[in-house]
């Protein structure tokens, strides 16, 4: 059985009044047009007044979301498919909407290092603080997040930040360029899954803000993982077994070269690759597995060479913030209630990340199976995560409508108290316990349910 049949399953509930329909659009589109202009002057979460505000914003686009997903039960009751004019509308409105909003202090980091870069400064050789930079300063040099830190993010990211610089180091076009990203995915989930599936991701208020609000850039990484995953579902599984060993298609080399761009952008796309290698390993397809391999590495190369052919650190691996850093954190927090030890020493989570994906890798045989399974682990094991991460897993949750990423989509929001208790940046017990719950257990009710649709398919 495929996503497209998984996410198409019949409301087991259907609406006895298809003819609600436009009634039932018209009220979920004011909704989220009416939250998105409550939120738009609200983005200095860092005041409580404001936060409240924002809050406001978030709870009217919230229940409009919350009233998108009855059009499923309408649909399923007779009603003609959701029409691509109101997908559309929607979708745009509410990001023109937001773009106008305060962003995320990570946006001005984003600007910083793509004007230095024009200046001819690598932003992995120089912290923001450095010494050399002071004469370059701007008036909004203050916002920069971890002033103290080098650039963590990876090369062709960075080539991104210095292309839009280079043009306007301004927040408006940084912010379109993410947004544009963010509905080509829209684009391309609607086309494979159908616009009503689609709209758990083009309407849903966590993507929104994230990218036309926020102005966070993790759409860039996640449209080239969603492009290798559709070409890997429609092309590169259909030719495994008729491939000849020696033959190595565009169909198996190009959504290693989609994963490796991603890797490129954010370094958390690489086991997926691994996923990828292991898949062909697994059908002793070992020339196929090297060259995958190898499409999927070069983006990373070619990009690192760029900036770092004298050699230089693409990740600040000494950091306070990486070594150690901790945010809004699930797992993590609870060991460390066990383990104090834990709280200086973030790396060790990698080792049952790395079990987890190793699991994954030998059970699962499905492209967007392996992402939603690791990229739900590794924000439940990660010991920094930001609200906007779990933006990551909400395109692979579009086939199966995932409760999880439903959940999470309103719950994560509590997640902005923390700017205003700086430098103490930690969450009560009950604020942990009101993000992570129903992701966690929404995601689990999903899979559990799916289980015997996803069993008969990997036979």
């Amino acid at each position: 059985m495929s996503d497209l049949t998984l996410g198409s399953q019949p409301d087991p509930k259907p609406d006895p009044k298809p003819d609600r329909q436009p009634g039932l659009l018209l009220v979920t589109a004011l909704l989220l047009i009416l939250g998105a202009v409550l939120m738009s002057p609200n983005g200095d979460v860092s005041q409580i007044a404001t936060l409240h505000k924002f809050w406001l914003g978030a709870g009217v686009m919230g229940l409009g979301f919350v009233l998108s997903w009855r059009l499923h039960g309408v649909a399923q009751a007779g009603s003609a498919p959701l029409p691509a004019f109101w997908f559309w509308g929607v979708a745009i409105g509410v990001r023109l909407l937001l773009l106008p909003m305060q962003p995320g202090d990570d946006l001005w980091r984003y600007i910083w290092e793509g004007q230095i870069q024009t200046l001819g400064f690598s932003p992995y050789d120089l912290p923001p603080n450095a010494p050399e930079l002071i004469p370059y300063r701007t008036a909004w040099w203050s916002q920069i997040n971890h002033p103290d830190v080098a650039a963590i993010y990876p090369p062709i990211t960075q080539l991104g930040f210095r292309l839009l610089a280079a043009v306007a180091p301004t927040v408006w076009l940084f912010k379109l360029a993410f947004v544009l990203a963010d509905l080509q995915i829209c684009w391309l989930l609607g086309r494979r899954f159908g616009w009503l599936n689609a709209t758990l991701y083009a309407w849903n208020p966590l993507i929104i803000y994230t990218f036309a609000g926020g102005g966070h850039y993790d759409s860039w990484f996640m449209l080239p993982l969603v492009i290798a995953w559709l070409r890997f579902e429609r092309q590169f599984e259909r030719q495994f077994e008729r491939q000849p060993d020696s033959a190595v298609s565009w169909a198996t080399a190009s959504p290693a070269a989609w994963v490796g761009i991603s890797v490129a952008l954010k370094w958390i796309s690489l086991p997926v690759l691994g996923f990828l290698v292991w898949r062909l390993l697994r059908l002793r397809r070992f020339g196929q597995a090297c060259v995958t391999g190898c499409v999927g590495l070069l983006p990373l190369l070619l990009a690192s060479l760029l900036f770092c052919w004298r050699g230089c650190a693409l990740i600040p691996t000494r950091s306070s913030f990486v070594a150690y850093g901790r945010s809004a954190e699930f797992i993590p927090h609870f060991v460390a209630q066990i383990w104090p030890a834990s709280l200086q020493a973030n790396w060790i989570f990698l080792l049952p990340l790395g079990l987890l994906t190793g699991g994954l890798l030998l059970r699962v045989v499905s492209f967007r199976r392996f992402c939603d399974g690791y990229l739900f682990g590794l924000l439940m094991l990660s010991p920094i995560v930001h609200f906007w991460y779990f933006a990551w897993i909400m395109p692979f949750a579009v086939p199966t409508q995932n409760w999880g990423a439903r959940l999470v989509s309103l719950s994560a929001f509590v997640y902005f108290v923390l700017p205003s208790r700086i430098p103490d940046w930690r969450l009560s017990e009950v604020e942990r316990l009101a993000i992570w719950l129903p992701f966690g257990l929404g995601w689990l009710w999903t899979v559990w349910r799916l289980r015997p649709m996803q069993q008969d398919k990997s036979r």
